[in-house]
């Protein structure tokens, strides 16, 4: 699509002035005399007034082909009776145009509701009041560079290996003037200004050899919340006889990485959120659908992380017939990296220094330039204050302050607030810690290494394992640690399948719903038969391929009983190597209950009298000792029981004279221990009452 802004200047004013009254004003004449006068010629273009200043003439005009405007021009004015000369006509912007399209509109120049009819017309009514659902901008190239030009640009890009052959076949003639575009393009890039170079040189070069009508680009950033397939069509329809460049997966409130966007919406893994459009889901596909639809018409450039070769594959299945070409940065040899670190430096007026070469002398064999120029721009950062400015060399980095800080969410404070459980809270700081500094390393633009997260949760009932680990999957979420950071609890019943063929299934079903939280399975010593080769077997065998599988965006967690636990992954070694961190939940002590006691009674606003604690000591620290002893539990059913009996001393009183503090006060008449309760036997014959 061609959008233009026309400018000129009027002839013959004095005759159109006496026309009408004196007083009316020679702009307002003009108003009203060519009030009727926008015209859409065909279905191919429309020219209208914008706007009228002393003898300039600002018109506006659309069009689907090149040459219309050239064609239709001269007989628009000739229409409106306008003479003009110094003509001057430039192509703009959909923005630019939609812009004076309404400004026209308001000041009277077209009719009424006229900017709605056209941008319908030509199947762009979806972007005139846009819901802002798809992020876009739009540009203008600047003259064509010349060929050598362009190729000593690739090379300071660090992407000659892949950009200059492609120039070189983008520069060899067209055997005939067929419309369409051969290939399309896929350039896999870490870093903006990198890939920005990137199309911009592929761009330049295209208009320069006429592969591209328009000068006029845009840039398209779609992730699964910022997507809708009409407003999706709109901007291809709006690119026709140009470029649409799709920025895929861009991170969008930090909750999903790049790579972790675009395989949920090709795959549909776990993409569950607040609203229920299946665009949010699928809308990579949409995407690869409307470039399908516009592969002759639009020049489709997707941009990547490098690290998607899952997403690569899949896109290019469903982009069926289009064929791209990919694109990608170079990367450099050590030499080459302190080549470019040098280089880089010498732009900036600054001489690169051993400290700047440390970069390129790690143990690595091959550098990305993403990596390089995050290094290069914290080693800026420091030369600045140490060198140029060091009335500032005290003042702390916002990496080191992020770093140091507190971890955010209430999640870790209320873990942080129970009581006992030091080796948890221990090892789950050590994840969180070390996580942190790979995002730290990741935003500079060093190498990434995430190894699983799964653990084993081993203690007697009632140790908080359940309450910890759900805790824990809120505190990756708020620490943006896992994409969903929900929990989903799980057992035998709803791993191991009745038949033969289930098991695997109904795992990979679990992991599947599961994917971006926490999966925790409890009694895991249940899924491990008496016997070699049955479901159970099955089940820990899918299971270990599932956990490596999905060890990127997913946490399990195994929790039962210490011994048993020990015996379970005796029995399964592959599942041990896979399992990072042994949390042990020890037996809390009477002290340690009685502050868990303490602690359940004033979340539930209750008040415990001081003879409490010289009643309950005693009781807990007797029950401690029995076997299958309930640890917290015991504490909640002391309180609960306590209640009960709170209730029944109150009902004795005259009710209209209970105070608040009696109500709410709890006594040590009200505590008493719990009797064990032992299993029932069961026994095979009737039961005669």
């Amino acid at each position: 699509m061609y959008f233009y802004r026309i400018e000129a200047k009027m002839t013959e004013i004095e005759i159109r002035q006496e026309q009408v009254d004196f007083d009316q004003g020679y702009e307002r004449t003009i108003k009203k005399r060519y009030l009727p006068i926008q015209r859409q010629s065909d279905k191919n273009g429309t020219i209208f007034i914008y706007s009228i200043d002393g003898e300039k003439i600002t018109l506006g005009a659309i069009a689907t082909e090149a040459n219309w405007l050239k064609n239709n021009l001269p007989g628009f004015l000739s229409y409106t009776e306008v003479e003009c000369c110094d003509i001057c006509i430039e192509e703009t912007t959909f923005a630019d145009f939609r812009v004076m399209l309404m400004n026209s509109e308001a000041d009277g120049y077209t009719h009424r509701e006229t900017g709605e009819t056209v941008l319908k017309h030509f199947g762009l009514g979806k972007l005139l009041y846009r819901s802002n659902n798809i992020e876009f901008k739009e540009y203008m190239l600047p003259e064509p560079y010349s060929k050598k030009k362009l190729f000593k640009m690739a090379n300071e890009l660090l992407c000659a290996d892949t950009v200059i052959p492609e120039l070189e076949r983008i520069y060899q003639p067209s055997k005939d003037h067929v419309a369409g575009h051969p290939v399309h393009y896929l350039i896999q890039c870490d870093n903006d200004y990198i890939c920005d170079g990137i199309y911009e040189l592929m761009l330049s070069a295209l208009c320069a050899n006429k592969r591209l009508g328009t000068l006029r680009y845009a840039v398209a950033s779609m992730s699964e919340r910022h997507f809708d397939i009409d407003e999706c069509q709109a901007l291809y329809e709006a690119c026709t006889d140009g470029a649409l460049v799709i920025k895929c997966g861009e991170k969008i409130n930090r909750e999903l990485t790049a790579e972790e966007r675009l395989i949920r919406a090709i795959f549909g893994e776990g993409c569950e959120s607040d609203d229920s459009d299946d665009s949010n889901t699928f809308w990579l596909s949409s995407i690869c659908q409307m470039a399908l639809k516009y592969r002759d018409k639009t020049l489709t450039i997707f941009c990547l992380p490098r690290t998607s070769e899952k997403v690569r594959t899949k896109m290019r299945e469903q982009l069926d017939i289009i064929t791209l070409v990919d694109i990608t940065e170079t990367s450099l040899t050590k030499e080459r990296a302190k080549a470019f670190l040098k280089q880089t430096a010498k732009k900036h007026n600054v001489t690169a220094d051993k400290s700047l070469y440390k970069l390129a002398d790690s143990e690595q064999i091959m550098f990305s330039s993403t990596e390089l120029l995050r290094g290069f721009d914290v080693w800026y950062s420091k030369r600045l204050k140490s060198r140029s400015h060091p009335q500032y060399a005290a003042f702390t980095s916002s990496s080191q302050v992020s770093i140091k800080s507190v971890y955010s969410g209430d999640a870790y404070l209320e873990l942080q607030q129970l009581i006992g459980l030091d080796d948890a809270k221990m090892v789950i700081k050590q994840a969180l810690d070390y996580f942190k500094v790979q995002r730290l390393l990741c935003d500079r633009g060093l190498s990434r290494y995430r190894p699983s997260m799964h653990m084993i949760f081993s203690g007697s009932p009632g140790t908080a394992k359940t309450t910890v680990a759900r805790l824990f999957a809120r505190i990756l979420r708020e620490n943006e640690l896992l994409s969903a950071g929900r929990m989903y609890e799980v057992g035998r019943a709803d791993l191991v399948g009745r038949y033969v063929g289930w098991t695997a299934q109904k795992v990979e079903s679990k992991f599947a719903e599961a994917m971006g939280s926490v999966l925790f399975i409890d009694e895991a010593y249940s899924l491990v038969d008496n016997q070699d080769g049955c479901y159970g077997d099955e089940a820990i065998s899918t299971i270990v391929s599932e956990m490596e599988n999905r060890r990127d965006d997913m946490v399990v967690i195994f929790a039962g009983y210490s011994g048993k636990m020990d015996a379970f992954l005796q029995k399964n070694p592959g599942l041990r190597s896979r399992i990072s961190f042994h949390v042990p939940f020890p037996d809390y002590s009477p002290l340690e209950l009685y502050h868990i006691l303490e602690h359940i009674a004033d979340k539930q606003s209750l008040i415990l009298d001081d003879n409490v604690k010289g009643k309950i000591m005693p009781i807990l620290l007797k029950a401690s000792k029995e076997p299958d002893f309930g640890n917290g539990r015991y504490a909640r059913n002391l309180i609960e029981r306590a209640r009960m009996k709170q209730a029944g001393r109150l009902l004795k009183m005259d009710i209209d004279k209970v105070t608040t503090d009696q109500a709410t006060r709890l006594l040590a008449e009200d505590f008493e221990a719990l009797t064990p309760t032992k299993a029932a036997i069961q026994q095979i014959g009737f039961y005669c009452a």
